[in-house]
């Protein structure tokens, strides 16, 4: 059976608001608004990469309240995580009709978020892999330096992993080497990016260029998907409702339909 992959982004993608805001900005009695504020402008000041200005401003925020970050304070933080509407159903019936018309689909994420955090979270099994900011944890199980910090632009690279089928972070060699096309994992042009703005451009740029598909997705009082389509970022946008019969649902199964009835006419010819 011919692979097919849908990759997301996370938060505001699936989960209705980022991430820490859940369990952890809770847990360590903070808020959330005052921390991205205070991070934006430590970073500012020191001229410092945005994702490693957040795993920064996290991992120091720990220590000051007594409590270091730890691979299951991190993972506890991802048990409370809402979702859109329809997400916790939607890869079951998205892999039943992927079968049904000659396609095994499989699920990732691409995020900026941290890893550990998504792999706590109700969904992280429906992933084939969570590619994801992370932290490396000393002898004593507390977080010292980040494994991998995965911003808007560096996105992309986990595209190519996933062609290549190269699904880790270290093996840059084959990556970048040359591969045949009928030795890679996942054609582009049988993928789907789904994201919800500006943060996930490059990766929707890259799936077009490369002949996938994108979707810009929206909450209820964004507007950040505004203009992906007209300044040719994503193929179509929707409302990010992933319940069955609901115009997300309707595009993924119309993409999967129109490659089934392309692969039929070249077979034919």
């Amino acid at each position: 059976m011919e692979k097919f992959a849908i990759i997301y982004d996370f938060d505001f993608t699936l989960s209705t608001n980022d991430s820490p805001f859940f369990s952890l900005f809770p847990f360590y009695e903070i808020d959330g608004k005052e921390f991205f504020k205070k991070t934006e402008e430590e970073r500012v000041k020191n001229d410092m990469d945005s994702i490693i200005g957040y795993l920064y401003s996290t991992y120091k925020m720990a220590l000051e309240k007594g409590k270091p970050l730890t691979r299951e304070i991190l993972y506890s933080a991802g048990k409370n995580i809402k979702f859109y509407d329809g997400v916790l159903d939607w890869f079951d019936r998205i892999n039943q009709f992927g079968r049904e018309n000659g396609f095994e689909i499989e699920h990732y994420i691409i995020s900026s978020g941290i890893c550990e955090i998504i792999e706590g979270c109700a969904i992280a099994s429906k992933f084939k892999k969570i590619f994801a900011s992370s932290y490396h944890y000393d002898e004593n199980g507390f977080a010292d330096w980040p494994l991998s910090a995965i911003n808007y632009t560096n996105k992309t690279q986990f595209i190519f992993r996933i062609n290549k089928g190269i699904l880790n972070n270290c093996d840059d060699h084959i990556l970048n080497g040359y591969m045949p096309k009928e030795k890679r994992a996942v054609d582009y042009k049988n993928m789907i990016y789904i994201g919800d703005g500006f943060s996930d451009i490059p990766c929707m740029k890259t799936m077009r260029d490369k002949g996938g598909f994108s979707i810009g997705v929206y909450g209820e009082n964004s507007s950040v998907a505004d203009g992906l389509i007209e300044n040719k970022r994503c193929n179509k946008i929707a409302k990010a409702d992933y319940r069955a019969g609901q115009e997300l649902e309707k595009i993924v199964q119309e993409r999967i339909l129109t490659l089934k009835n392309n692969k039929k006419m070249n077979n034919y010819t």
